[in-house]
């Protein structure tokens, strides 16, 4: 007698539930870091509540992670629908699994320590928690450790720790979506994953030791070094980098400490390839080669002097020092960091105008930064000039746009287009939920703080105490942005849709 073929739902959530292993020992051994640093400094709590709060998360995903792989190893072959259900369910695995240090040992409300792990693995920035200078320091290593391991992504993890090769690796990292250029680092894309691995260890660390050389504390630097590069934008300060600058006779080093993150901001929002390029190869032209690159550094140039003037010419102070707070500034949005040294509501209101474009706009494609992406921007700018060209000129003197010599794929139009029309109907519905939720934010504030969650910055023009007496329901509202603005939406809308289960 045949077997009975089994339902498809069921093949697919087998599947997806073999791709969690991985991720669980990544979680699992991340977690002991917080771990062995809690055993040394309890900062006033009780030890064992402390270590506890570490130890039981990191067993539980080492040994859940381990169950799945005695019963389910991966499979040989993947879809590009099992590789964005994968993907969903690798970004939620980690969520879950990393808020519970969150409720363990601070014993906030589960919809606010998972907003607070989504915050982190997405790179999004946007905090449930204050008074952060009294926390343990175990909890704010593992706030800093989620947006590393984001920045990273959890489909680079999969793709270290587990077994995948060929056209597995390819398509978890189209279905992940914003990380390696495949195609151009390496067909061998485990080997493009560790170089990409390579590069990032190489900036952490180097922020960190330069960071640290200027005179911040060794745990700032670490910490600091770990989010920037992931351009997350967590600190162990609630006033962010402020609070050296709001200490100079501390810290006299202050200016030169914001300057160097600056860079390794602008760093983490750049093509990893071109981090290759420059390192291996050096191609020091990549920095300027190529249409994203050359917008790259308009955008950067133009916003940073209006953004400079104008605060300039409204609040007054010295243009110098607007100059590199505005450079600050800029760098941080568009690289969706969402550091702050002048909080972002305190800027004229051209400013603020300019700086929710940018957390629209967001980074490089194959960086840490989210938001549309540059590259998007420009396919779009490209084809309205096209479209522009043909109704004016004769059509032998129009040429089908392009970009970097390469006609522009319509299949990426699309999605392109389609991704912008995802992303517009979610502020739109997302903003006015909010303000009918929370009446008493003014509607500018109640959408930049969603215009934030969905370009992964962090920071809007609200304080933070704010964001966290918003009711359960806009939280998961902004937890829903921050998943989609990291997976680019589409793997979240195939994850949602029974159809993709059943098919």
């Amino acid at each position: 007698m045949p077997t009975q073929r089994r339902p498809v739902w069921q093949q697919r959530l087998e599947i997806v539930v073999a791709y969690q292993a991985p991720v669980l020992w990544a979680i699992g051994i991340a977690l002991l870091a917080p771990l062995v640093l809690a055993f040394w400094d309890s900062r006033g709590l009780p030890p064992r509540l402390e270590t506890v709060s570490f130890l039981l998360p990191a067993l539980l995903a080492i040994v859940l992670g381990l169950a799945i792989r005695l019963r389910r190893p991966s499979p040989a072959s993947l879809s590009q629908t099992e590789a964005l259900l994968a993907t969903t369910a690798a970004w939620l695995t980690a969520s879950v699994i990393g808020a519970l240090p969150f409720i363990l040992l601070l014993d906030i409300p589960l919809i606010e320590s998972v907003f607070e792990t989504v915050s982190g693995f997405t790179t999004a920035g946007t905090t449930m928690l204050v008074h952060l200078d009294t926390l343990p320091r175990s909890i704010l290593l593992w706030r800093s450790l989620t947006q590393w391991l984001g920045g990273l992504g959890i489909l680079v993890i999969i793709l270290l720790v587990g077994e995948s090769r060929g056209s597995q690796a390819l398509s978890l990292l189209n279905a992940e979506g914003v990380k390696v250029n495949s195609g151009r680092l390496s067909l061998n894309f485990q080997r493009a994953t560790v170089k990409f691995l390579q590069i990032y260890v190489v900036l952490t660390v180097v922020q960190a030791v330069i960071t640290l050389l200027l005179g911040m504390p060794l745990f700032d630097a670490v910490n600091h070094a770990m989010t920037t590069v992931a351009t997350g934008g967590f600190s162990p300060h609630d006033e962010s980098l402020a609070f050296y600058a709001n200490r100079p006779s501390q810290f006299p080093n202050h200016v030169a400490m914001e300057v160097v993150i600056t860079v390794f901001m602008l760093a983490g929002g750049i093509n990893f390839f071109i981090h290759y390029r420059l390192v291996r190869r050096r191609e020091f032209r990549a920095l300027w080669d190529g249409l994203e690159m050359r917008i790259l550094w308009a955008v950067l140039a133009a916003t940073t002097v209006i953004v400079a003037l104008v605060s300039w010419r409204s609040i007054g102070g010295s243009l110098s020092d607007w100059a590199l707070r505005s450079g600050f500034a800029i760098a941080s949005l568009i690289s969706t960091t969402g550091y702050e040294i002048t909080p972002t509501g305190e800027f004229p209101r051209l400013a603020r105008e300019i700086f929710l474009l940018l957390m629209i706009l967001g980074g490089t494609a194959g960086s840490t930064a989210g938001g549309f992406k540059l590259i998007r921007a420009g396919m779009l700018g490209k084809l309205l000039s096209f479209e522009v060209r043909k109704l004016r000129l004769p059509p032998h003197a129009v040429h089908p746009p392009a970009i970097d010599g390469k006609a522009i794929n319509e299949v990426a139009f699309r999605q392109a287009v389609f991704i912008l029309l995802l992303w517009l109907g979610y502020i739109a519905l997302g903003g006015l939920a909010i303000s009918l939720m929370a009446p008493e934010l003014q509607i500018a504030d109640a959408y930049s703080i969603v215009f934030s969650a969905i370009g992964v910055y962090g920071p809007s023009f609200v304080p933070v105490p704010v964001v966290i007496a918003l009711p359960g329901v806009a939280k998961a509202i902004l937890i829903v942005g921050m998943l989609a603005g990291r997976l680019e939406i589409l793997p979240l809308l195939v994850f949602f849709n029974l159809e993709a289960w059943r098919r």
